[in-house]
C-alpha cells in the first residue's frame, strides 16, 4: 500500500516536470515558427521590392522619350535670340504656336524657335506639297495628296509614315495621337490613328461618305467625324464619335443637316459644328443636339477658337469682312465690320484682329479693347503668353501686348 502511494506520488512528481519541458519546447517552436513567418515576410517584401523596381524601369523605359524630351530642350544651345527673326528664302510660310515656342514651315524646311527667337533646329521635310498641324509639343507634316508624313518634337523627327493611299489630311490631337484622312480604291475614305510611336492603333473605312473633318476628345480616347454623302439627290451630312479602342463601330452617328460642314472642333458646351447654312452644338456624349444657329451670309473664314466660337462672313455690299462671336446658346452673335481683315486668332477669351498696319483686340462682345500700331504690314499672327507674334514678308516680329 505504502509503495504505491511512492509510486503515484513520484508520478505526480514526473508530470510537472514533464509539462514545463514541453511548454519550453512550444515555446521554441513558437519562436522558430515566429522567426520562419518573419523570414517569409522578409522574402515576399524584398520581391515586392523588386518587382516594383522593374516596374518603374519598364515604364521609363516605355516613357523615355517623352521624360527626355524636356530635358534635351532644356540642354539646347539655341544660341542667341531676338526679334525679328529674319526668315530663310522660301516662296510662302506658315507661321504657327509649338507650347511656347513657334514653328515655321516653308515648302522645303520645318523651323522651331523658342519664344526668345532662337533657332532650336531646322528639318528638311521634302515635301511637294507641305501642309501642317500641331499643338503644345508636337508638329505633323505632311504631302497633301502623297503618300508620306512626318511627326516631330521641338528638336527632331519623332517618326515617318508611308500610308497606302493619298493623305487628303491630317490632324493632331491633343498628346501624341494623330489621325490621318487617306483616299481609298474600295471606299470613300480610310480614317487611321497612330499613336507616339506612329503605330496604327485605329482604322475606319467609310464606304459611301467623304470624311470633312476629325476631331480628338479632350483624353484623345474618342475621335469624332463629320462625313459628307448624297441620298435622292439631297446632300446629307453625318456627325460620328468613335472610341479608340473600340474598332467594330461607331459609338453613335446622328443627321447633322443638308449641307457642307466647314468646321468641327471642342468648346465648353460640347461639340460644336459649322456647316454653310449654321451651326450647332452636340453633346458628345450622347450626340443630341443642343443648340443651333443659322447663317444670315456666306462663309468666309473660320479661325481656330479656344474659348470663343469666331467665324468670318463675306460682306456682300462691300468688298469688307464681319466678324461674328457666338455666344453658347448660338443665338444673335455679336458683329463687327472690318474693311481689311487679314488674320484672326484668340487666346483667353480675347479676339485679336489684324487688319492693314494695325493689331486690334476685342472682348467677346467685339466692344473694342485696345489698338497696337506696326511698323509694317503683315500677313499672320498669333498671340501667346502676352505676347503677338507677327508674320512679314522676310521677317517675324514680336510685340507685347
Amino acid at each position: 500500500m505504502e509503495k504505491n502511494k511512492d509510486k503515484l506520488k513520484a508520478k505526480n512528481t514526473e508530470r510537472p516536470a514533464e509539462e514545463q519541458a514541453k511548454k519550453r519546447l512550444d515555446k521554441r517552436n513558437d519562436i522558430n515558427s515566429f522567426r520562419k513567418k518573419r523570414a517569409r515576410q522578409k522574402i515576399a517584401f524584398n520581391i515586392a521590392v523588386i518587382i516594383l523596381l522593374v516596374l518603374i524601369v519598364l515604364l521609363i523605359a516605355l516613357n523615355w522619350s517623352k521624360i527626355i524630351a524636356p530635358l534635351k530642350d532644356a540642354a539646347l544651345d539655341v544660341g542667341e535670340g531676338g526679334f525679328p527673326v529674319e526668315l530663310p528664302g522660301s516662296a510662302g510660310y506658315v507661321l504657327d504656336e509649338l507650347g511656347d515656342s513657334f514653328y515655321l514651315l516653308t515648302d522645303t524646311y520645318i523651323y522651331t524657335y523658342n519664344n526668345e527667337g532662337a533657332q532650336i533646329t531646322d528639318i528638311q521635310h521634302g515635301f511637294q506639297n507641305p501642309v501642317a498641324d500641331s499643338n503644345d509639343k508636337r508638329i505633323v507634316v505632311y504631302d497633301k495628296n502623297g503618300k508620306e508624313m512626318n511627326f516631330y518634337s521641338r528638336t527632331e523627327q519623332v517618326y515617318t509614315n508611308t500610308l497606302e493611299d493619298s493623305i487628303v489630311f491630317a490632324q493632331i490631337g491633343n498628346d501624341e495621337r494623330c489621325a490621318v484622312v487617306t483616299t481609298s480604291t474600295r471606299y470613300s475614305n480610310y480614317l487611321y490613328v497612330f499613336n507616339a510611336e506612329g503605330k496604327q492603333i485605329f482604322r475606319w473605312a467609310s464606304p459611301d461618305y467623304k470624311i470633312m473633318q476629325v476631331c480628338f476628345s479632350e483624353d484623345d480616347e474618342s475621335i469624332y467625324v463629320t462625313a459628307l454623302g448624297s441620298q435622292g439627290g439631297d446632300l446629307r451630312l453625318y456627325l460620328y464619335r468613335f472610341d479608340l479602342d473600340n474598332a467594330e463601330s461607331e459609338i453613335w452617328r446622328v443627321f447633322a443637316g443638308s449641307d457642307i460642314s466647314y468646321e468641327m472642333g471642342l468648346c465648353s458646351e460640347g461639340l460644336f459644328v459649322a456647316t454653310g447654312n449654321g451651326c450647332a452644338v452636340y453633346n458628345t456624349e450622347t450626340g443630341e443636339q443642343l443648340a443651333a444657329g443659322g447663317f444670315a451670309r456666306s462663309i468666309s473664314d473660320i479661325p481656330e477658337w479656344d474659348e470663343l466660337r469666331t467665324v468670318v462672313f463675306s460682306d456682300s455690299g462691300s468688298s469688307g469682312d464681319v466678324l461674328a462671336v457666338y455666344k453658347s446658346d448660338l443665338a444673335a452673335p455679336a458683329e463687327l465690320y472690318i474693311e481689311k481683315l487679314t488674320s484672326v486668332c484668340e487666346d483667353n477669351g480675347i479676339c485679336y484682329v489684324l487688319s492693314g498696319n494695325k493689331l486690334s483686340s476685342y472682348n467677346d462682345k467685339l466692344q473694342p479693347l485696345k489698338e497696337y500700331a506696326l511698323d509694317d504690314v503683315y500677313s499672320d499672327v498669333i498671340v501667346m503668353n502676352g505676347y503677338a507674334y507677327l508674320l512679314g514678308y522676310n521677317e517675324v516680329q514680336r510685340i507685347a501686348l
